[in-house]
């Protein structure tokens, strides 16, 4: 993303002396004797004729690395609820339970997974509000926070200033189960530190401008499989089905040119120690990704199990092996960790909070996600993001090297 090289020396030079942004121009008024920094500072104010309005605004962007660590984090807490829900058994119990069509309570949920993709999404947005306030507004996922019940009252689910607050409303949502309200809450506002989480620690960095960005949100996606999915796994080492196809997903979009910038997916569940389960975090931003160089192509494409008959049995006889996986999330991580050459999915069944968070790591590993459609008129286009749809119109193509995507619309076409 462009960004004014001024307001960049600016912000670095902040970082450098530990100053809040605040407190700038008054902090360097009180070192000027000792740093010479500080007269560069000044005179770049002076010369530029820059006024307190606007370098007020200038120092409102960020550095990426502080948003990518911050978002990092608040998807090992949403990993942390999401094995939490499956691992202790009084949770367990409320995501598999049905409810009684003549049960006498007027339950605001139906569903317990869905109050707990709600909760995740919610938590993403507080913590990530909470640290750049400038993103609250344009923050968005597959869920809407608001419930109802059968007498006509509604509730918004909402993360807390405290645990207390939080267990109370969530006792609410929860017909007074008092034990699962107090289990969720203690997770959601327990800290996480980046050492702890199974990932490569970013080490790149450039500026953003906050107010240019926008994020989609998956809280879980691949539902069916993390109520009760039971593993299978394909001979090409791809898991058709099971709790390692959950994943979380979390993607920042430039809103001017529509195309992701900065991916998260976290996978909650990749090991068993036998006690409990352990994850593993996956990024990418133009400058860094937390994967290895890309590994030797091993000739699998990834599908649906509704995939059109005619558009696999071509790609059979192009001499791909075709795997039926789960989750749209975990079906372009296997193109992103090289399980497979590509994901391809003809219909329109996949969402921009799917979609995001991959597609910007595959773009950090010079991969896309592309519209099929436009692939198939042999002008293929990255699928872009905004406020205006949800749905990926089209089906999509995705990729980590563009000579698979030729070979897979010479297949096609």
């Amino acid at each position: 993303m462009c960004v004014d090289p001024l307001r960049t020396h600016l912000i670095n030079t902040l970082r450098q002396n530990s100053a809040p942004a605040g407190n700038l121009v008054l902090a360097s008024r009180k070192s000027l004797r000792t740093r010479s920094v500080t007269i560069t500072i000044i005179l770049t104010i002076a010369f530029t004729q820059i006024s307190i309005n606007k370098f007020d605004l200038g120092v409102r962007l960020c550095l990426e690395m502080d948003l990518l660590k911050e978002l990092i984090v608040v998807s090992e807490k949403a990993a942390n609820v999401a094995r939490l829900c499956r691992q202790n058994e009084h949770l367990f119990k409320l995501l598999i339970q049905k409810k009684c069509a003549d049960e006498a309570n007027p339950r605001f949920v139906d569903d317990f997974k869905t109050l707990a993709d709600v909760l995740i999404q919610q938590l993403v947005k507080h913590d990530v509000g909470n640290k750049f306030p400038e993103l609250v507004d344009s923050i968005r996922g597959e869920e809407n926070n608001t419930f109802s019940n059968k007498l006509g009252e509604t509730i918004a689910v909402e993360i807390k200033k405290n645990r207390q607050e939080t267990a109370a409303l969530l006792q609410i949502v929860l017909n007074e189960d008092s034990q699962a309200a107090e289990l969720l809450a203690t997770e959601v506002h327990k800290k996480v530190s980046l050492d702890n989480i199974h990932t490569k620690k970013p080490g790149e960095d450039f500026v953003i401008d906050l107010k240019d960005v926008g994020i989609w949100i998956d809280p879980i996606d691949s539902t069916a499989e993390y109520i009760n999915g039971v593993e299978e796994v394909d001979v090409s080492g791809i898991t058709i089905s099971g709790l390692k196809c959950v994943t979380v997903l979390i993607g920042v979009y430039d809103k001017k040119s529509g195309l992701p910038i900065i991916g998260i997916i976290n996978q909650p569940f990749v090991e068993n120690n036998g006690k409990r389960w352990f994850g593993r975090c996956y990024w990418g931003h133009p400058s860094e990704t937390s994967l290895p160089p890309i590994s030797p192509l091993p000739g699998t494409i990834c599908v649906s199990s509704s995939e059109d008959p005619t558009v696999v049995k071509k790609l059979k006889e192009t001499g791909y092996h075709i795997t039926e996986a789960s989750g749209a999330g975990y079906k372009i991580l296997t193109v992103i960790t090289g399980f497979a050459d590509a994901y391809v999915l003809t219909k329109d069944s996949t969402f921009k909070w799917d979609t995001c968070g991959p597609q910007a790591i595959l773009r950090s590993l010079d991969g896309d996600i592309v519209v099929y459609a436009s692939a198939l008129d042999k002008d293929p286009a990255s699928v872009t993001y905004g406020i205006d749809t949800t749905c990926n119109t089209g089906g999509i193509i995705a990729y980590k090297d563009e000579g698979v995507l030729k070979d897979i619309i010479k297949c096609l076409t």
